[in-house]
């Protein structure tokens, strides 16, 4: 039995969509056209045209589905204990930042902050991360003013820390885990000490 032809275009999209993470990975923008593309991906670029409309909205979708990767990362399993269920979290981010190096600094650093809209997608992947955790810390989906600021914080810390360790290389995965780990704790307790009407389930830790 043959495959659908929305199944087969769905393939043909997620094909082309990880060609151009690889691309992507390794070139800014403007090193790209849309015939290096095509040739990459070894296909007509009217293809391209026809899934994304232009490399602009190719470029778009891309990085929409590196953020899209990470963000279902933090979609742990809800029936595990609470602190295994963060440390599982943060093993697959970690182990998706170890085996997509190049990827994960393309989405961290190219082009955030001088394009608006690669700048919303990140944006909007980080406030549904921020929700999850927010959910887990603190049983509530929109967190108080010094709770929301302290884990915005975190989340950098989270990414400064993950391309510090790409550069160097020098705590194994366990140790970087336990240190995003205990960031989060101080963020928390730094929130509290603003605002100790928040309720924190220290728990999760």
């Amino acid at each position: 039995m043959t495959e659908s032809q929305p199944t087969v275009a769905a393939t043909r999209r997620d094909d082309l969509l990880r060609i151009g993470r690889e691309l992507f990975a390794r070139h800014t923008y403007d090193e790209l056209s849309i015939d290096d593309v095509a040739a990459a991906a070894g296909v007509a670029k009217g293809l391209i045209y026809y899934y994304f409309k232009s490399k602009r909205g190719f470029y778009l979708a891309t990085i929409e589905a590196w953020a899209n990767e990470l963000l279902a990362l933090a979609e742990a399993d809800p029936t595990l204990p609470p602190a295994l269920r963060l440390r599982r979290t943060l093993d697959a981010y970690l182990a998706y930042v170890d085996a997509s190096e190049d990827s994960y600094r393309a989405l961290v650093i190219s082009g955030v902050g001088a394009d608006p809209e690669v700048r919303a997608i990140r944006d909007h992947d980080r406030g549904e991360f921020l929700r999850l955790i927010t959910e887990a810390v603190a049983h509530r989906d929109a967190p108080p003013p010094a709770l929301r600021a302290a884990l915005e914080g975190w989340l950098s810390f989270v990414e400064g820390a993950s391309l510090d360790w790409l550069a160097h290389r020098d705590l194994d995965l366990v140790q970087q885990r336990e240190l995003l780990v205990a960031a989060l704790a101080g963020c928390l307790h730094a929130a509290r000490t603003v605002d100790d009407s928040i309720e924190i389930d220290f728990t999760v830790l």
